[in-house]
């Protein structure tokens, strides 16, 4: 067979394609224009998510915002310097002083509050300095300090003699007064203090350089009944003919019971009555 007898017959190629074009344009006519699209439907809101059982609940309040700005607190009152006054009608001094409740062994009638505490029936925030100066106002001058003779005697102080009494009031505010030789003894838990006078000395000093240095504000001792102390301002004299060095026997709390409110009281040191 000739290849030529393999090719299409050209009427036939044409026939086809013209069948193909006529059914087009009959489809092109039958056909209408796509309609639009109705508008999409809105969506639908969310359903609510469910609460978390397990977080912890958290509830707005009023107080939620920052905290307003506050005032500075105020500084807190300076604490009153204890003072010695003096009344100038009765030339007495006045000081405030605390009960120690010491027992024993107790020499010193009033000490510094931070010297002498366990060993003292009275202590003060005085200073020693402020005591001379109400004393020395009150018209009293400086004696002549005790002085060591030997191991176990001494010579006894001389000077003004004083009366010195402890004022108390109780929760009802009512006053008792008693002289100060009462909360001492001779005695281990004994009897009050004999006759006797407290004798003022002033205060000791001495010089150090240009400087002068109050002894007696450093010891903290301020009156006392033993004749060993050389720093006191104010000592105890028991009563004796003989003027001579006298034996320095050890003071006790004496068996006198004290105020039943006894913690503040007040000191009044004046000049000995004739």
């Amino acid at each position: 067979m000739a290849p030529m007898d393999l090719l299409i017959p050209r009427n036939l190629v044409l026939r086809v394609g013209l069948g193909v074009l006529a059914a087009l344009a009959l489809a092109c006519g039958c056909m209408k224009p796509a309609e639009p699209l109705p508008p999409a439907a809105e969506a639908a809101p969310a359903a609510p998510k469910p609460p978390d059982r397990w977080a912890p609940i958290i509830l707005p309040t009023a107080d939620a915002g920052p905290w307003p700005a506050q005032a500075a607190p105020a500084p807190p009152p300076a604490p009153v310097a204890a003072t010695a006054w003096v009344d100038e009608k009765t030339h007495a001094v006045h000081l405030p002083a605390r009960f120690t409740h010491a027992r024993g062994v107790v020499e010193w009638l009033l000490s510094a509050r931070t010297r002498h505490f366990n060993t003292s029936s009275l202590v003060t925030d005085v200073p020693a300095r402020d005591l001379a100066a109400a004393l020395a106002k009150a018209g009293l001058a400086p004696g002549k300090r005790p002085r060591p003779v030997d191991e176990d005697r001494v010579q006894p102080p001389a000077g003004a003699a004083l009366e010195i009494e402890v004022v108390t009031k109780d929760r009802q505010g009512r006053e008792t007064r008693f002289p100060a030789g009462r909360l001492l003894s001779r005695e281990s838990d004994g009897p009050p203090l004999g006759e006797g006078t407290w004798v003022y000395v002033g205060a000791e000093t001495i010089e150090e350089g240009d400087a002068m240095i109050c002894v007696t504000a450093l010891s903290g001792s301020l009156i006392t009944a033993n004749l060993r102390d050389l720093s006191a301002m104010i000592y105890w004299v028991a009563k004796s003919a003989d003027p001579g060095p006298r034996y320095a026997a050890t003071c006790y709390a004496s068996n006198v019971p004290l105020p039943g409110d006894a913690g503040d009281c007040e000191l009044v040191i004046r000049p000995a009555g004739p």
